[in-house]
């Protein structure tokens, strides 16, 4: 099994202090007037608290930055991913994450194919090729939307 699917138990209870823990990266709180809750995997050494109010979590994963995201209540949000790949090329994709789900809304890569692939929410995943994902190749990110219940058994295993 890859490390970092290893790490996923951890990573799944980090989520569940997810308020208690949150971190607000200064990129993300340029976009948004609040504060966005992200847990990044190297937190993931937690061990207490309740799950966070969130419908559903979206699992960011790239070379450089790796976490988990919630949906919102109520407002719409964007999340940039700014970073720096190991070939020292500079990227970004800008997440716009909503009550329902996510979208990539801007990415610096060429084909602009993650961008194509729509929203993926709750309630459209098992209709979608990519299913719960999103992927940018070009710049190495991935997102993945699951449900509370899929994150608790995630940490359960």
């Amino acid at each position: 099994m890859p490390a970092r699917m290893k790490s996923l138990p951890l990573v799944c209870l980090l989520l569940c202090t997810l308020f208690l823990t949150a971190v607000s990266l200064a990129d993300a709180a340029e976009a948004t007037s609040t504060p966005l809750p992200f847990v990044s995997l190297e937190e993931a050494d937690s061990a207490e608290a309740v799950v966070a109010p969130a419908t559903g979590y979206i699992l960011v994963t790239s070379p450089t930055l790796s976490g988990w995201l919630p949906l919102p209540e109520s407002e719409d949000y964007l999340f940039p991913l700014n970073q720096t790949l190991p070939d020292g090329s500079q990227v970004e994709n800008i997440l716009h994450v909503t009550p329902e789900g996510v979208y990539m809304e801007s990415s610096s890569c060429e084909n602009q194919d993650c961008i194509h692939q729509g929203t993926v929410t709750l309630e459209n995943r098992n209709d979608r090729i990519l299913y719960n994902m999103i992927i940018c190749l070009p710049n190495q990110v991935t997102l993945q939307l699951f449900t509370p219940e899929e994150v608790l058994q995630m940490y359960l295993r």
